[in-house]
């Protein structure tokens, strides 16, 4: 073999090799946020249609995607086992009642899991699920129930005691309404800081999400996962592809500099 052709093999080892740890180093496994699943998506990017959220669960079906809890995503963080590809989890936050009536069929249709963070203070006022609409989700196996704190407060700024009670009391609700442990917790608004982490982690809560707070936070931390808004721009099939190959979180970050 002439001399050129191994450094030209050499070349595209090395290009390979640097490949595979970039892949490696910037995946995370995507953890996609929807709010209200509704007909307003046209004016808010916080509703996503009924028609587009349909056509996203059978995407994620008929492609055999590894649907899975967040219980499972925590898993793979701590003990940093190999994630199986497609992986991919759901996520609603605030509890509205629409998630009911159009995201759950289309989740039971299709089998697939998902987490939905219920702010206490608004369960059965109008426009956010009651107690019967979530004690039917949780029995269906399906959908697993975390707190969204009881009133949606900014968190950072909140006293210790009131934090403390919107961290426990809200867990407390939901365990005694739903007859289930409450393991997993919402950020309102995505804010945290190391003060509210802790106190997240003294209520008894197994991990937290939050939003997308930048490439300077670590990927690995159970108390402030990391998550992918889903939007209207996301009614493209392709865009949402992009979102959940796991490699999104890296592009929306570098991107947002």
């Amino acid at each position: 073999m002439k001399r050129k052709h191994l450094i030209l093999i050499s070349a595209l080892a090395v290009i390979a090799s640097g490949a595979a740890v970039f892949l490696k180093t910037a995946y995370v496994v995507p953890v996609i946020m929807y709010h209200s699943i509704d007909h307003n998506d046209k004016t808010t990017k916080l509703s996503v249609s009924p028609e587009s959220f349909e056509r996203q669960m059978e995407f994620l079906h008929k492609r055999r995607y590894n649907v899975v809890g967040l219980d499972k995503v925590v898993s793979y963080m701590q003990k940093k086992e190999k994630v199986p590809p497609r992986t991919v989890a759901i996520t609603f936050d605030d509890g509205f009642y629409n998630n009911y009536q159009y995201a759950y069929p289309a989740l039971k249709r299709y089998g697939i899991p998902a987490t939905m963070f219920v702010i206490t203070g608004k369960i059965g006022t109008p426009g956010y699920l009651g107690w019967d609409d979530l004690k039917e989700m949780v029995r269906s196996g399906l959908i697993t129930i975390g707190s969204h704190t009881i009133s949606h407060r900014w968190l950072p700024t909140t006293g210790t005691r009131q934090l403390e009670d919107e961290l426990r009391r809200s867990k407390d609700i939901l365990h005694q309404g739903l007859g289930v442990e409450v393991k997993t917790f919402c950020y309102p608004i995505g804010a945290h800081n190391d003060r509210v982490k802790a106190k997240v982690k003294d209520a008894g809560y197994e991990c937290a999400v939050t939003t997308n707070p930048g490439h300077s936070a670590p990927s690995g931390d159970i108390y402030a996962v990391k998550r992918i808004k889903i939007s209207r721009t996301s009614d493209n099939l392709f865009v949402f592809w992009i979102e959940t190959s796991g490699y999104y979180t890296w592009v929306k970050e570098h991107r947002d500099e």
